[in-house]
């Protein structure tokens, strides 16, 4: 028969099995305890920036990637009780403080709030596709009060609801100051309506205007060309031009002479390589005499972090006909940037995805972001530099917290992967390439 242990017998083998697992347990209760410190510091919010460019920046171009304001994105709005705008709440200040902010708007825009068109929304949807986005007009007014200048609409979403989707875009887009880019009335209309300002008064070279286009409700807008070019310039005469292309596409997207749409590559890469040497011909021959070319180009596989070879085709055929700055999207996950030579020893910067920007997505990698920005500085060189960002409740903001320097090294990685270690350096929580170490718009803005 076996004995039974005293308490204090018990109470000593307690001591003696508990000193074994004293490590563990400590360090359980521990985690437990920080989970709370942690959590808040891995997802607050962050705070708006006071101050985002730098003195020595004379001029700055942002850029970003693709901005979904319908479908999750709107809901989360509506159940905050806020305005659409709130999704740029935390980076605002930087669009206020750049010269000209673009990037890519991922839906269509149809206003259900008018019955007889929420009733044409279901039959109007394409059936050649799997998923349909559309966002409400506000949503244009919320891109322009953020401090936009121009959004691309080239892209496989465009179009979700057919020549519905198509008009009220267009419609609605009339109404704000943007510049939608790679979407119209057809193609051929007039491909550089900027040009006009251009010519001297009375020219016999000006186009003549395109006949407007009558709207759903009768009132008149100016007729588009899908494939424009849009021309801005700074203060010191330097210009700019910025075309929206894209390679995602499904039957019904694709403008052509008499049809309107998104300016796709099934056909019409011969129009982009005209606009393309239009662009940076001189204005006395014809072009519109631009310094910088941008090229917002809808393109890739969705959710590849590396770039295909498809991309680096189009890239390089891009490049040969004087593209400086290509601007990519479509994957909703960032993509390493390249340096591309083309003819004549011309050089690109091919930002392949610049990843979601306002997005619903849940999966870690489609809330890496980042925003590019295009400096021309003070003593004369010229860089670009990319701010870490992360999709937080569909709202974008620069990385904080304690995973801040864990996120920022995952973002910078993935996106100098391929780039020469000359051309890039990490400072100020920015990754910035040095566009004249890579050999990038040489000669631009030069005065010497």
């Amino acid at each position: 028969m076996e004995r039974e242990f005293t308490f204090q017998e018990r109470m000593k083998l307690m001591q003696i099995k508990h000193k074994k697992t004293a490590l563990r347990d400590s360090l359980i209760v521990l985690g437990v305890l920080a989970i709370p410190f942690f959590a808040h510091s891995m997802f607050t919010p962050g705070e708006e920036p006071e101050e985002t460019r730098p003195d020595n920046v004379e001029y700055r171009i942002s850029m970003v990637g693709d901005i979904m304001t319908g479908r999750h994105v709107r809901e989360a709005a509506e159940q905050s009780g806020e305005p659409i705008d709130r999704v740029f709440d935390y980076v605002t200040p930087y669009f206020e403080e750049s010269d000209h902010t673009t990037g890519n708007f991922e839906s269509p825009v149809i206003n259900d709030d008018i019955p007889e068109i929420e009733e044409q929304i279901d039959d109007a949807e394409l059936h050649n596709k799997g998923i349909h986005f559309y966002a409400h007009p506000d949503s244009l007014g919320a891109i322009e009060r953020a401090g936009f200048d121009s959004i691309s609409a080239a892209n496989n979403h465009a179009l979700d609801y057919g020549d519905l989707s198509l008009q009220q875009t267009l419609e609605y887009g009339a109404e704000t100051n943007l510049e939608l880019l790679g979407i119209g009335d057809a193609l051929g209309i007039d491909p550089y309506p900027d040009r006009r300002a251009l010519l001297p008064e009375g020219s016999e070279e000006a186009p003549e205007i395109p006949d407007p286009v009558e709207n759903f409700d009768g009132s008149e807008r100016e007729a588009l060309d899908a494939s424009r070019v849009h021309t801005f310039e700074n203060e010191d005469g330097l210009r700019f031009g910025i075309i929206g292309f894209t390679d995602v596409f499904v039957q019904g997207f694709s403008a052509s002479d008499y049809v309107g749409g998104v300016f796709t590559s099934d056909v019409h890469l011969p129009e982009l390589r005209q606009r393309l040497l239009d662009a940076k011909a001189p204005v006395e021959d014809g072009g519109l005499g631009v310094d910088v070319v941008m090229v917002q180009t809808h393109w890739g596989e969705e959710y590849q972090v590396g770039y295909s070879d498809r991309q680096e085709e189009l890239a390089q055929y891009m490049t040969n006909y004087g593209a400086d700055i290509i601007i990519g999207h479509h994957s909703h996950v960032l993509e390493p940037i390249t340096v591309r030579e083309g003819r004549d020893g011309h050089r690109a910067l091919v930002i392949n995805s610049l990843g979601n920007f306002v997005f619903d997505q849940g999966w870690s990698r489609t809330k890496e972001s980042t925003m590019a920005q295009l400096d021309f500085l003070d003593d004369g060189s010229k860089e670009v530099s990319f701010v870490p960002m992360a999709v937080l409740d569909t709202m974008p903001r620069e990385t904080s917290g304690i995973l801040k320097p864990y996120r920022d090294f995952r973002i910078f990685q993935t996106l100098r992967k391929d780039l020469d270690n000359d051309y890039w350096t990490v400072e100020d929580g920015r990754l910035k390439i040095d566009l004249d170490a890579a050999g990038i718009l040489e000669g631009v803005g030069d005065t010497t």
